[in-house]
């Protein structure tokens, strides 16, 4: 097995998270100079996985291989339609300002992003109107927000996409400039938290659970 040397990083994620190293998940088309991903150069016949996040960290953990059902209800499972990042066919998003067109994006689901992160031209009408009081004042009563993947949608309430950092909050659903032809909305944490999730490389497929 080949690995790649990190020897010089950038950006506050790497400065502010304890990590040895980061294990790649995506398919083996976007792995940096080629080289074999983990899960392709295991020796595992069964090569899927799971994350069960929680908002407590030392409960947080994944499965390699395979994933565990008990205490959660099955929800959906959805192709990927690009084999590169986790993508799936997001149909539709809606907000307080009710449905966002989303023709021409892929959901991606990474477990490396710890937010939900889109283009300014997709987030910015979704969350408009949403305000996260910095001191969490009136947290509770902020609208819910949806995602469709194919035709099952996954809502998110204000405790999901809220993140609480002691006595601070913070809003979970940021945007950002992408690239030109970057057409992906990365569901990271927040989404994958509410959302236990059962990659499956073998059958291309994700699926999503709720907690009982």
């Amino acid at each position: 097995m080949s690995f790649g040397e990190v020897q010089q990083v950038s950006g506050a994620t790497f400065y502010i998270s304890q990590m040895d190293g980061i294990l790649g998940l995506g398919y083996g088309t976007i792995s940096v100079d080629g080289l074999p991903t983990w899960l392709d150069s295991s020796d595992l016949s069964d090569k899927s996985f799971g994350f069960y996040l929680h908002d407590n960290p030392e409960q947080s953990y994944m499965t390699i291989p395979g994933f565990e059902t008990d205490g959660l209800n099955f929800v959906g499972t959805h192709d990927v339609i690009q084999e590169a990042y986790w993508s799936l066919n997001l149909t539709s998003m809606s907000g307080p300002n009710g449905a966002i067109d989303t023709t021409g994006w892929f959901g991606v689901i990474d477990s490396g992003t710890s937010l939900i992160v889109g283009p300014n031209s997709l987030i910015d009408p979704l969350i408009e109107g949403i305000t996260v009081d910095k001191y969490c004042a009136g947290v509770d009563s902020l609208p819910d927000v949806s995602f469709t993947f194919d035709s099952q949608v996954y809502t998110l309430t204000s405790a999901d996409y809220v993140i609480q950092v002691q006595d601070q909050c913070i809003m979970g659903i940021a945007a950002m400039e992408f690239p030109e032809g970057f057409n992906y909305l990365i569901l990271g944490d927040v989404f994958m938290r509410p959302y236990p999730t059962y990659f499956d490389q073998n059958n291309n497929t994700v699926s999503f659970y709720s907690k009982a």
